[in-house]
């Protein structure tokens, strides 16, 4: 296995939708006001030139209508760059689904959109924690590592609500972010206990290192997550743009596991800024691991 130098990504890619009705789904149906448009031409062209540029072997996905979609905008906008596409449509009401994509050969598939909040009985990933496991080019026995994809719940909230309401749809989102944090985390925990497992835990997780929704996540003592972003100065680390506040933030993540941190190629975690380049209000990050 020496030498072998994998590089990882994440990149919420902003409704990557096609151009076709699904029947059975409002999400982009034209006729509904709360519909999800299609992507410009231009806008998937914009997409697919970062991708030809960046050239990852594996990465995580948000935002992707469905496995066909994923799997034209493979074939027509890639060239075929990624020999296996994961995607299990999940929980979203606009079929933003998360998603993975690997030039190396990808194993066992695990969804955990069905997983429920104790007291409600609703489910709790608002789209899913799809956990994939990627395997040795030339031993596909072998697993390398495993990469567990989630898109936490959003800060959005209806703009027409009156205050009192708006900052109650807040708190709500907050929360529910804080219980979906926390459920990774046990989740990765039962998955493996082993304190030398490799794995990562990737996405667009909805907010910034520092706040108390992630806190299960990112100052989590059991698992001793890697942020492959926190060495950087913070100029450097942004990943979104929220326009009304005019800030730049981090909001999505690869978290390494303690040992897999170890096997990071130095200096080569970053966010790839490309102001020049359209097509998704987020921006991705990607680390080369060798081993």
């Amino acid at each position: 296995m020496a030498g072998l130098e994998i590089k990882v990504g994440t990149y919420n890619v902003n409704n990557l939708f096609d151009r076709f009705d699904d029947p059975y789904s409002w999400s982009d149906d034209r006729w509904n006001k709360r519909s999800t448009k299609p992507k410009s031409l231009d806008e998937i062209f914009h997409i697919g030139q970062r991708l030809r540029e960046d050239e990852p072997d594996v990465i995580a996905f948000q935002e992707v209508e469905g496995k066909g979609v994923l799997y034209e905008f493979n074939v027509s906008q890639l060239g075929r760059h990624f020999r296996d596409l994961a995607l299990i449509p999940a929980n979203d009401p606009r079929n933003i689904d998360v998603a993975v994509a690997s030039t190396l050969p990808l194993g066992q598939i695990v969804s955990y959109q069905f997983i429920r909040d104790l007291e409600t009985g609703q489910k709790l990933f608002s789209r899913d924690l799809l956990e994939v496991e990627v395997l040795h080019p030339e031993s596909p026995g072998q697993r390398l590592f495993t990469i567990f994809v989630s898109h936490l719940k959003s800060k959005w909230v209806d703009p027409s609500l009156n205050a009192a309401d708006e900052a109650a749809a807040r708190d709500r989102a907050e929360r529910l972010r804080w219980q979906q944090a926390h459920m990774i985390a046990s989740i990765v925990r039962a998955r493996f206990p082993n304190p030398n497992a490799l794995y990562i835990v990737a996405g667009d997780l909805n907010d910034t290192p520092d706040s108390a929704p992630l806190r299960p996540l990112l100052q989590n003592p059991q698992l001793q997550l890697v942020d492959v972003l926190q060495a950087l100065p913070q100029a450097d680390r942004w990943t979104y743009h929220w326009k009304k506040e005019d800030q730049y933030s981090q909001i999505d993540y690869l978290l390494l596991s303690p040992t897999l941190a170890q096997y990071v190629v130095p200096e080569s975690a970053h966010v790839q800024q490309h102001r020049h380049i359209s097509g998704s209000d987020h921006r991705p990050v990607y680390v080369t691991l060798q081993f």
